[in-house]
């Protein structure tokens, strides 16, 4: 038939030069049996490695380290994610079946990776499983001065060898998950008939000094175009130039994979639906500026050609042509995109939002409780002395609630902030802070030594005895030289900045010992002397919150007095009163003038 080679291998012949089945029975599994015959001269973990050597790196600029620069800890984790121990378990980040992984694995091997789908049976059903040559080769340019094609067997061998390509790895994976690698080139025994997608009689095969311009137009049964295209990139940019030549319009799809990945011999046959067929959009030959998906009118295209295998292409049936435009009209790939809805998208308060998520909250913490079998914990209510309605309403309730979502809001003020909000914030105040916070922070620095040490191991295989987990990392190899503390420096603002130095007085652990606990003497020394001081320069700001204190009780304690006189049997609730005045701008100058009071921080070049 014109168009089509001659069969130079049948499936027969290629079931008997099968090789043995690489998974040993589903011993081991597809991805593992992939990894360790993509190389002849490596093992599937070193292939492994230079896959999963793209996901450790990281931005120059991002300040960040890596595993790259711990060359030993990277090797122990890339060898628990491939796991020898387990072999039927695929390694992490890689799956036989992801399509995506295996064209990464491509990329790190340098090489085109092909797979075939065939029947357990003698290789009687034979088809494309993953296949994306058309992305990477390129047409030899034909010869000047030469307009004939050649159909012979030697001159679809020569073609074969100009195809600019990269190296190509092929397998065969069977319907019951067995894997068989080749060593040749297999597109020639899915053509003994027209493939399951194709139109009866359409199938055409790139002929000898022919690009895809000419294949195409073979195809459609139209005149060639004047111009080469000898890529998959290139006809996509023609789209234009061939519509103007012949006013027709065509989608152009390339097939790349199959998405059937069943297991069982009896569902083999749903192999051939459209949904498991994967097409790649590669454009749609139309008038120019008006292949817009809306504009064009997808679904009275008739014509839709397919470009497979390494040079083959055909006219798709109206079901698969079907899939094609629904895949077409779902893909990132539209030139215009279709509308949306915001506008009519009902609008949801904060308010409304914040509520919904309180009260999921609670329900999803009661559930937990009685999976747990614990009681059922009370609902905290808040007791309520105003009357007003706002108070007294459900989302009152919610809010105060202690699982509410007020919770979830808080804010962070200084000692200047509540002064300034209670009025308190002049020149004499703001001073008083400022020494508070120059008494409360100090700086020291450690001079040290570095000693030889003796703490050579013995000798034994692997390089010297493994010490114990010192910090949490694990130390390989030995000690040669430590670093021991032979003075400290002492600087803060009791002393008018004068530096108080300590000494050792030889390298000895004793002499180092009772520097370290004079200094941390001296430091609590300090720490109590700045507080004496500092409770001085306070005076002013504690007489202040004093009176608040004392005015905040005393009308506490006049309300509780007519309440009493109103119902003698009231009691006061003290703790109530008490977080009022804690929650209060007073009760928190108070709380963090107390502690600044208390803190002494000293600060060292060692973090």
């Amino acid at each position: 038939m014109e168009g089509r080679p001659p069969q130079i291998s049948r499936p027969a012949e290629a079931w008997l030069r099968r090789g043995r089945e690489l998974t040993d029975n589903g011993k081991l599994s597809l991805s593992k049996a992939l990894l360790s015959t993509c190389d002849p001269l490596r093992t599937g973990q070193e292939v492994y490695a230079e896959y999963f050597f793209p996901f450790t790196l990281v931005d120059e600029d991002s300040n960040l380290s890596c595993l790259k620069a711990r060359p030993n800890q990277e090797r122990k984790i890339r060898n628990t994610m491939y796991n020898l121990k387990e072999p039927a378990k695929d390694p992490a980040y890689f799956n036989f079946t992801s399509h995506t992984d295996l064209n990464r694995l491509a990329k790190a091997v340098k090489k085109d990776i092909v797979i075939y789908y065939a029947h357990d049976d003698g290789f009687k059903m034979f088809e494309i499983y993953h296949d994306f040559r058309g992305f990477s080769q390129k047409c030899p340019p034909a010869p000047p001065g030469e307009d004939g094609f050649s159909m012979s067997p030697h001159s679809i061998r020569h073609r074969l060898k100009k195809i600019f390509s990269a190296p190509c790895l092929y397998y065969v994976l069977t319907v019951k998950r067995k894997l068989y690698k080749f060593d040749q080139n297999l597109d020639t025994l899915f053509m003994a008939g027209s493939y399951f997608f194709a139109r009866p009689d359409t199938t055409q095969y790139m002929w000898w000094r022919e690009d895809y311009g000419g294949m195409l137009s073979r195809t459609l049964g139209l005149s060639a175009p004047g111009f080469p295209i000898p890529t998959l990139l290139d006809l996509a940019f023609s789209v234009d130039r061939l519509y103007e030549l012949w006013k027709v319009k065509v989608i152009l799809v390339n097939f790349c994979k199959s998405n059937f990945n069943q297991k069982e011999v009896r569902n083999v046959s749903r192999r051939m639906q459209p949904r498991f067929s994967y097409f790649f959009n590669l454009g749609i030959v139309a008038p120019s500026g008006s292949r817009s998906v809306s504009e064009v009118e997808l679904d009275s295209i008739e014509l839709a050609v397919c470009f497979y295998g390494q040079s083959y292409a055909c006219l798709l049936q109206d079901e698969f042509r079907r899939e094609v435009i629904n895949q077409y009209k779902s893909s990132s790939r539209r030139d215009k995109p279709s509308g949306n809805n915001f506008a009519s998208i009902p609008v949801v308060s904060l308010e409304e939002r914040r509520l919904a998520l309180a009260k999921l909250d609670a329900e999803k913490r009661a559930k937990k409780r009685k999976l747990k079998g614990g009681p059922e914990k009370p609902v905290y209510k808040r007791s309520k002395v105003c009357e007003c309605a706002t108070c007294r309403s459900d989302t009152f309730d919610l809010n105060m609630n202690s699982d509410g979502p007020e919770r979830l809001c808080s804010y962070y003020l200084d000692i200047s902030d509540l002064l300034q909000l209670l009025g308190a914030d002049d020149e004499t105040n703001l001073t008083a802070v400022e020494q508070l916070c120059k008494l409360s922070v100090a700086s020291m620095d450690i001079e040290s030594m570095t000693l030889s040490v003796d703490l050579e191991p013995p000798v034994r295989e692997g390089g010297g005895l493994n010490y114990n987990v010192v910090d949490g990392a694990r130390l390989e190899g030995h000690f040669k030289k430590v670093q021991k503390p032979i003075m400290i420096a002492h600087l803060d603002e009791l002393d008018d900045g004068c530096v108080k130095v300590f000494q050792a007085s030889s390298d000895a652990e004793e002499s180092i010992y009772q520097m370290m606990r004079d200094y941390w003497s001296h430091v609590q020394e300090l720490r109590n002397r700045a507080k004496t001081e500092k409770r001085k320069i306070a005076g002013t700001l504690l007489d202040l919150i004093s009176e608040y204190k004392n005015a905040h009780f005393e009308v506490y304690s006049r309300w509780v007095d007519e309440q009493r006189l109103k119902n003698p049997g009231f009691e006061a609730d003290m703790t109530g009163i008490t977080k009022a005045w804690v929650s209060s701008f007073p009760g928190q100058l108070e709380r963090k003038l107390l502690k600044l009071i208390t803190e002494y921080t000293v600060f060292s070049f060692y973090g």
